[in-house]
């Protein structure tokens, strides 16, 4: 389980619309087909998908004038938005704290690393949760 973040819901609807996920970064070179995506959107919502293929550079710009050369392919995308989003979003933030601390919190957005058992077993169940179900 991999978990980035956006700075806004017209980047994040390009996603569910396009099944892609878009970065200026390199930073998905170890992305793994099945592996789960968690994308919060500002402090407002969650997006997550499932890694469908291998990443692969593109002209195209995945949303409007931002250039992100790399995409990855997404699949079983869901959108969480509402209440329900900001709880969720708030919950993994919160998650990652705990687990990682503050310091390395914000590395973990920032290069989308690979979560530890822990943090996502807990993220897991955060998903699962009738409440994320918005």
């Amino acid at each position: 389980m991999r978990v980035v973040t956006l700075d806004n819901w017209r980047k994040a609807r390009v996603i569910v619309m396009d099944g892609v996920w878009g970065s200026s970064k390199i930073r998905s070179l170890d992305w793994a087909v099945g592996e789960m995506v968690v994308v919060l959107v500002t402090r407002e919502g969650v997006v997550t998908g499932n890694v469908s293929g291998s990443r692969f550079k593109s002209d195209l710009t995945a949303w409007d004038n931002d250039v992100h050369e790399w995409h990855v392919p997404l699949a079983g995308i869901a959108l969480v938005e509402g209440v329900a989003g900001q709880r969720l979003n708030t919950d993994v933030r919160d998650v990652l704290r705990h687990c990682y601390g503050e310091q390395v919190y914000f590395r973990v957005l920032l290069h989308g690393m690979r979560l530890g058992d822990e943090p996502e077993g807990r993220i897991r169940e955060l998903l699962r949760s009738p409440a994320s179900a918005g």
